[in-house]
């Protein structure tokens, strides 16, 4: 019996978790702007906790992802928890060579997130080549 009442429990936790995905939380939407001194990109999901934003510098890309966490722990006999996690919105994004990598912060606020990428040096952002003349 025990076997089967897990199976339901599992079930019940997907069933509320992709109600939620389809009717409970709207789409995670993506604005990217660009001002004198940065660009800012802005993530937007109504509905969806600033703990499911994600963003992760891995190299050159910039990562924003959300995850929808499900609420229920279903406990295993090894004492261990289980939690049910679904990406709902995924963007890896080449960091242009004219932002400071080092430099990129993520804020919260307004149930938004808003990642801005600082430029380095204007100097270095634009400048035009001679082309050089072999003959």
């Amino acid at each position: 019996m025990k076997a089967i009442e897990n199976v339901f429990q599992g079930t019940g936790g997907q069933v509320d978790l992709l109600n939620t995905l389809y009717g409970g939380s709207s789409q995670t939407t993506m604005n990217v702007e660009k001002d004198d001194e940065r660009l800012i990109i802005t993530l937007s999901a109504p509905g969806v906790s600033a703990n499911s934003f994600n963003v992760l510098v891995e190299g050159n890309k910039l990562v924003l992802y959300t995850l929808l966490v499900s609420t229920s722990k279903q406990s295993q006999e090894d004492g261990l928890n289980q939690r049910l996690a679904v990406p709902m919105f995924l963007r890896v994004l080449d960091i242009p060579s004219f932002v400071d990598a080092d430099s990129i912060e993520a804020i919260h606020e307004r149930g938004q997130v808003v990642v801005t990428l600082p430029f380095k040096d204007k100097e270095h952002v634009n400048r035009r080549i001679d082309i050089k003349n072999l003959f």
